[in-house]
């Protein structure tokens, strides 16, 4: 079972991370693509403030500006909610990015692999 020629998985070598070894895809041209496009810039951007929102809020309970511990205690919550819904974006936003192609081309690699 372990010779099967049509097996559709990836050869272990192409998960192997070598200190030498450079990415296809290097990390400039990664972000570079993410902020020129409009359908990753806005998330991010929406992301980051949401973030910076949720942090302002949450430092603004903390030093004591608000009075009343339970309005204190609600909006520190919806801060955290906030900042943590904004890292959740930004990072779905980055590992999304790319992932059609990805698909494709493995697609295309079991094709060619299961013809020879």
């Amino acid at each position: 079972m372990s010779g099967n020629p049509k097996k559709t998985g990836l050869p272990f070598e192409s998960f192997e991370v070598r200190p030498g070894k450079k990415s296809a895809k290097g990390g400039g041209v990664r972000f570079v693509s993410l902020l020129t496009s409009s359908h990753t810039l806005i998330p991010l951007l929406s992301g980051a403030v949401m973030v910076l929102c949720g942090l302002t809020i949450v430092s603004i309970t903390m030093l004591g500006l608000i009075n009343s511990l339970w309005i204190s205690g609600l909006i520190s919550l919806l801060g955290c909610i906030s900042c943590m819904l904004g890292g959740f974006l930004i990072y779905h936003t980055i590992t999304s990015q790319g992932s059609f192609d990805g698909l494709i081309n493995q697609a295309i690699r079991r094709v060619i692999n299961s013809q020879n």
